[in-house]
Parts: C-alpha cells; structure tokens; sequence
C-alpha cells in the first residue's frame, strides 16, 4: 500500500518546480542535493510515475506534473490560510465578500455599508450585486453569492430565523392618479387595472395570485419589468401601476414625482431577511459585513419603512 505524501512533500514538489534544479531546493533547505533527490524519488513513486524532465540545466515538469502543480499550490495555500485563521495570524478579517442587496434598499444602504467597511475593515473587499428579490435570493442558493439581503414573502417563509425587519408594500401610481390619492387603499381594487411587475420568477407572484383568487378579483398583468428604475419612469409616466417596497419609491413621494398608497385587507407586508450562504462556512470577513449590515438595517430601516403621509406642498 502507497503511504500517503506528507504536507512536507507536496511542498518540496513546488520548490523544486519553482528552482528548477535539484541543487536550487537543496540550497534552499540547507541540505545535501542526494537528499532532495532521494525525496524526489518517493514522491515520484507514490505518485505512481515520473513528475519531472530532466534536462541539462536541471529538471523541468512533465505532462502530469504541469496538471498537478497548481492543484497542490492551490492546496497548500488554502491549508496555510486555514491554519493562518485558527491559530489567530489573521487578527483582521480580509478578503472578498460577495453581497447580494435588493434594489429598494441599495441606495440607503450600500454607501453607509461601504464607508464603514473600509474604516474599520479595510483588508476586507466587497462584491456587490444588486436587483430584484427573485434574483438576488437565487443567486444565493447557486453559490455566487456569500450574503445577501433580500425580501421574502410571510406566507411560506423558510423559517431559518433570519428575518430582520418588515417592509410594507403599496401601490404606486402617477402624480395626480386618483387610485392612489389615498393613504391606502384595499387590496380589492386591485382588480384589473394595469400592472407592470418584475419577470418570472418573480417571488411575490405567488402571494398576489393567491390573494386574488381568495377575494375574487382578477390581476391585469400588462407589462414584466426587471428594472426598478424602469418600473418607478413607466409608473410615473401614466397608464401603469406597480406594487413595490416602501422603501423603493420613499423618495420619489417625498419630491411628488411618484404616489403611493398603502395596500390594506390584506396588508402585503414582506420580510427582509439577511442570509449568508449554505454552499461554504462563512469567513472572517463575511461574518464581519453580516455583523455590520444587521447594525445598519436597524438604524435606518425605521425611516425606510416609515408611511409618508404629509400633504404635498402648495
């Protein structure tokens, strides 16, 4: 039976690559050249075949060896960086994080999570990805994402304990629109006006057909949109209306530039989860930017949240 090659030896493998010489490895670990050679050779069988050339000037890799040098420098890097981590080297967190946030919360947030990453992390790099629910929430369950912030409906929540506030929802219309003149206005008259919403899958698609079915009323679906800014110019244009976050058009009815009235009989109020990735255990760093968006969202979701009822200006 083949004994297993020693941490020791993979890494004599990759300095003898990297020397290309026998005598270079073995100038660099202070011992004779016969002892690297002889080291050499058990890799080489218990890797069950040669690994390298030799040539004039030295040795070079071969075929196998090419394909295998950057999975073992792979390796063994991960291997220190893992011991690096326990033993307490990395005293900051740092690397990549890859955030996933959803549009209506993107501009209040991202710049605030931002700032105060790079005061206090700055080994730490983020890699965001902003969009609609649907999209962000699915590229958490691929793997692309390592956190993401994202909306999810109440009915059928995954129950994993990490919903972090409520955000109600309404329905915006046009400046002057009598349907949304109203501080709300009930779920009823839903009942076929024109809707543009986001393209399927779209994850509150399910909560509207089964409050429609349950109140008897029909959805008049006339236009699918991705693009937040693009739904909130078409709404405010005139024919169409959207159901969207509070925290999406906050703004836009502060400046009269869009009008908003909250649904009610039933409310469609949706939870905000924060939810790190199943496909790894998250890292330093990304339980550091977990940390830091929870403190954030608790600061300035009050406001996000916050019905807008003052009267526009004379």
């Amino acid at each position: 039976m083949t004994t297993p090659l020693s941490v020791d030896q993979w890494q004599l493998f990759l300095q003898i690559a990297d020397c290309g010489s026998l005598t270079g490895a073995a100038a660099a670990r202070d011992v004779a050249q016969s002892a690297i050679s002889r080291q050499l050779g058990a890799i080489e069988r218990s890797c069950g075949g040669k690994l390298f050339e030799r040539t004039a000037r030295g040795v070079r890799l071969n075929e196998i060896g090419q394909r295998l040098y950057p999975l073992v420098k792979a390796w063994i890097q991960a291997g220190q960086l893992l011991t690096a981590d326990a033993t307490g080297v990395l005293r900051e967190p740092t690397g990549l994080v890859r955030m996933g946030i959803i549009d209506s919360l993107a501009d209040a947030l991202c710049g605030p999570i931002y700032e105060e990453l790079e005061r206090t992390f700055p080994k730490v790099r983020l890699q965001l990805v902003s969009g609609m629910s649907g999209r962000v929430s699915a590229c958490l369950e691929r793997g692309e994402l390592d956190i993401a912030l994202f909306s999810e409906n109440t009915r059928g929540r995954s129950g994993r304990g990490d919903g972090i506030a409520r955000m109600p929802h309404v329905l915006i219309g046009a400046p002057g629109d009598a349907l949304t003149s109203a501080e709300t206005i009930p779920f009823d008259r839903l009942h076929g006006i024109p809707l543009v919403v986001p393209c399927l899958p779209y994850a509150f698609h399910n909560v509207l057909e089964h409050w429609a079915s349950r109140r008897g009323i029909q959805l008049n679906i006339k236009l699918e949109c991705d693009s937040l800014d693009l739904q909130k110019k078409l709404v405010a244009s005139g024919g169409l209306y959207a159901i969207v976050g509070m925290s999406a058009v906050r703004t836009a009815v502060a400046r009269y530039e869009l009008q908003a009235a909250r649904i009610v009989q039933p409310s469609l109020d949706r939870h905000i989860v924060l939810r790190l990735s199943s496909h790894t255990a998250p890292t330093q760093a990304c339980q550091a930017v977990d940390a830091l968006v929870r403190r954030h969202v608790a600061q300035v979701f009050p406001e996000l949240s916050q019905w807008i009822s003052e009267p526009p200006a004379p």
